[in-house]
């Protein structure tokens, strides 16, 4: 019996100390993969502090950070490109939430002959790659006169919203109480009364969980406004940096003495821009990062 008694103790401090070295290690391998991702970011950080010449040539770390490279990449085009992004983001910030739960809330209390077909269909669109459908979706555009405008970029956030947020939505939306509808329709409420004033406020969470994703995607997409914005007052913020800095950089040249010659856009000035795309998705991030994994669990969990 002694023996019986000792031993237990002793396993499940052997189970424990196995336990602590595998959550050590399992954090130590999160810290260095932490690192390798965060390297250019802090890439980009050093270089848009440096200076011209130096930033063409292959320096790590700044010997004078230069801050006023910040000031310089800060211009009545950038500025005009930014309000352009933003008109665009907002747009999409709120048509496809809304469009979306709209959506959700016909498949999941107004029934019909055919629902469950038509959402699947729905559901199966999410299989097709988006390039294939880029060509057609350019020729009506085009055929419709909606070239240089922000109209692609936009009207189809309010149809429907994507595949992706309508799933999302509607397993949200299964998770509340039909009962809850149904004494409103008693008290004299309409489909229309019911969703604004009943759905949409309990469907907070996965709303803000759409917001946030949409305004990383919208705020970041170079491939949409490239295809439909050519004037350059029209570009957006994403856009106008592809262009003046990416689309006009010429490599580091170097003379018969071996000296350095940076021409084109400088990498310090490109690097100082891109930082500017980078704060406000960070900002987003670092804000919402609960409601981001919530809304990732709520696809998983819910319904």
């Amino acid at each position: 019996m002694r023996g019986h008694t000792s031993a237990a103790p002793r396993y499940k401090v052997n189970s424990k100390g196995k336990r602590m070295a595998k959550n050590f290690g399992f954090h130590v391998a999160l810290a260095v993969l932490s690192l390798i991702f965060l390297i250019p970011i802090f890439y980009m950080i050093t270089t848009s502090l440096m200076g011209e010449v130096e930033s063409g040539s292959g320096a790590f770390l700044p010997a004078d950070p230069q801050w006023q490279n910040y000031v310089l990449a800060f211009n009545s085009k950038f500025l005009n490109w930014f309000k352009n992004s933003l008109i665009v983001v907002v747009i999409n910030v709120v048509a496809i939430p809304l469009s979306a739960s709209f959506t959700a809330f016909g498949f999941t209390r107004c029934k019909f002959k055919g629902s469950g077909v038509l959402f699947a269909v729905i559901l199966a669109t999410m299989m097709v790659p988006g390039v294939v459908t880029q060509i057609p979706m350019y020729v009506i555009y085009v055929k419709i006169g909606w070239l240089n405008t922000i109209l692609p970029l936009t009207i189809p956030a309010i149809l429907g919203g994507g595949a992706g947020n309508i799933f999302l939505a509607r397993q949200f939306m299964r998770t509340i109480s039909p009962t809850m509808d149904e004494a409103a329709v008693i008290d004299g409420a309409n489909r229309f009364q019911v969703f604004f004033k009943i759905y949409l406020p309990l469907s907070a969470p996965v709303l803000i969980y759409m917001m946030i994703t949409t305004f990383t995607g919208v705020f970041n997409d170079v491939v949409g406004p490239l295809l439909y914005l050519r004037r350059e007052e029209s570009y957006t913020l994403a856009l106008g940096i592809y262009h003046q800095f990416l689309g006009s950089y010429t490599p580091t040249m170097y003379d018969p003495d071996g000296n350095v010659t940076v021409v084109g856009t400088f990498p310090n000035i490109r690097m100082a821009t891109g930082m500017y795309m980078l704060i406000p998705c960070a900002i987003v991030f670092f804000i919402f990062q609960k409601q981001l994994i919530d809304g990732i669990q709520m696809g998983s969990v819910k319904g």
